[in-house]
């Protein structure tokens, strides 16, 4: 069916899907579209494969040769940013939404997304995000209810619950396709954060970014501590990158970790040569732990997994993220020695579970 908004006119739209190697997930992504875009020629679902080493293009050439709307597009560069910039280039409905294969999309997703830019006039908009476990196992129960958990996520609002307003960002979210005209593509030198960059401009362009619970989207986590050490350690790294490369693009929360570590490594070399710094080190990690341990027998209501499971899933989180942020700070003279260099970022290591 067309999608129509509050207008009446019949509008289109391009999802554009960045991917690399996920054989086990895009079936079920394309399917989730396909079934909302059904015996529509309004929509286009582009997606951008990085060189995978797997499946993955063979099953997209396949709904493809079934459905001329399913296109690939092949990214030599093997990065988000490029693949967004890919499809971007190749888009050609009013509305664009960027999405991940590991998220399961509402029925009325996109009509959803349409109504709700319609009627707010936002440049940008999307839902809050259920995060749902990447595997039927404790562990990967616990890291989702972590990462569903202020004292997780802090102040991250799109991953937690909350009424329409406007934020600084959302996941997955529908684009008025001249947002791109106005303030550029994606920023090819950010690995990650790409999506939090280009809504920082977006909103200091005066753009607006809103936020409904009537658009619906659940994100499969890690399902594993390496996995979450991963994605957390990386995620960290890009921060300072971000901030150095671009002049902006993340707030306070995201190196509250940086901090936590910081102190934890300063008082535990002081505590080898005074002996009181082991007590305020002893006190330091007490309080931590104590609060930690509140909200994870606060999380683990109704979600089969151990309130101890959840305790490490924090500390792991927390401790990569806040690593990955200071080796970023390390590293960042020998790595963008030139920060006006415009060249694309090398590719992350594939993703752990």
């Amino acid at each position: 069916m067309a999608i129509t908004p509050v207008g009446g006119k019949p509008m289109s739209v391009s999802i554009i899907i960045p991917i690399r190697n996920e054989e086990k997930f895009i079936g079920k992504c394309l399917d989730s579209f396909l079934a909302q875009i059904r015996g529509g020629e309004d929509c286009e679902i582009l997606c951008v494969d990085g060189m995978s080493t797997d499946k993955t293009a063979a099953i997209i050439k396949d709904y493809s040769a079934r459905d001329g709307r399913v296109k690939l597009i092949t990214n030599t560069k093997k990065i988000t940013p490029v693949a967004m910039n890919l499809g971007l280039k190749q888009a050609k409905g009013d509305f664009v939404i960027v999405v991940s294969c590991h998220a399961e999309y509402a029925p009325d997703y996109i009509a959803k997304c349409v109504e709700v830019i319609e009627r707010t006039d936002a440049d940008h908009v999307g839902g809050y995000m259920t995060t749902l476990p990447g595997k039927n196992t404790p562990v990967s129960r616990a890291v989702a209810a972590a990462t569903s958990c202020p004292f997780g996520v802090g102040n991250s609002m799109f991953r937690l619950k909350g009424p329409e307003r406007e934020v600084d960002t959302v996941p997955f979210g529908m684009y008025k396709r001249d947002v791109f005209e106005r303030i550029g593509l994606y920023d090819e030198r950010l690995v990650r954060n790409q999506d939090i960059e280009l809504n920082h401009r977006l909103r200091r362009a005066g753009g607006r970014i809103i936020i409904s619970p009537e658009i619906n989207v659940s994100y499969y986590n890690r399902s594993t501590y390496s996995g979450l050490w991963q994605q957390s350690f990386n995620n960290g790294v890009w921060n300072p990158y971000t901030v150095w490369l671009t002049g902006g693009g993340s707030s306070l929360r995201h190196f509250v970790p940086m901090f936590f570590v910081s102190g934890l490594i300063v008082l535990l070399a002081g505590s080898f040569f005074w002996q009181p710094v082991k007590w305020l080190l002893g006190v330091y990690i007490l309080l931590y732990l104590s609060v930690a341990c509140f909200f994870s027998i606060q999380s683990v209501y109704n979600k089969k997994t151990s309130w101890f499971l959840v305790l490490w899933s924090f500390v792991v989180l927390h401790i990569a993220y806040g690593l990955g942020s200071l080796w970023a700070i390390i590293t960042i003279p020998f790595k963008f020695s030139d920060r006006n260099k415009q060249i694309s970022g090398k590719p992350l290591a594939d993703r752990k579970a």
